[in-house]
């Protein structure tokens, strides 16, 4: 039963977005790049966390809590993947959106859906984050 109600949740979480524009890994990087995203759950309004984007291939993740990884950034075909220290997965791959002018991210493998609610030049402030 669960296995189905993720099944149907995936679905409809596609379906929505598949609605969108989707953009590719090089344009969501070209927009986020010097910058920090701010990430909050599409269903819950909640702030999930901020990623600092360094260079293309590098940035900086704090979760709600302020705690912070390194991340590194690949891109593979329309997705763009993190790899962080504390969580090497290489299947932690996100598929970026527009909706209306707001930027949305799907993660693929989950179906889970986050809203960009905020881009600034504030840095990420944690203990031993990257400058460069």
């Amino acid at each position: 039963m669960r296995a189905l109600f993720f099944g149907i949740t995936l679905a409809a979480a596609a379906t929505s977005i598949a609605a969108q524009e989707q953009i590719t890994p090089d344009d969501f990087l070209d927009l986020a790049l010097g910058r920090t995203l701010s990430f909050s759950s599409i269903r819950s309004g909640m702030l999930v966390g901020e990623e600092q984007f360094l260079r293309r291939d590098l940035s900086v993740w704090a979760d709600e809590t302020g705690r912070c990884t390194y991340g590194r950034i690949e891109q593979r075909g329309p997705e763009i993947c993190f790899l962080y220290e504390d969580y090497p997965d290489p299947d932690n791959c996100w598929l970026p959106f527009l909706d209306q002018g707001t930027i949305l991210v799907m993660a693929v493998r989950t179906g889970e859906v986050q809203r960009i609610s905020d881009i600034n030049d504030t840095p990420i402030t944690c203990e031993g984050a990257p400058t460069s």
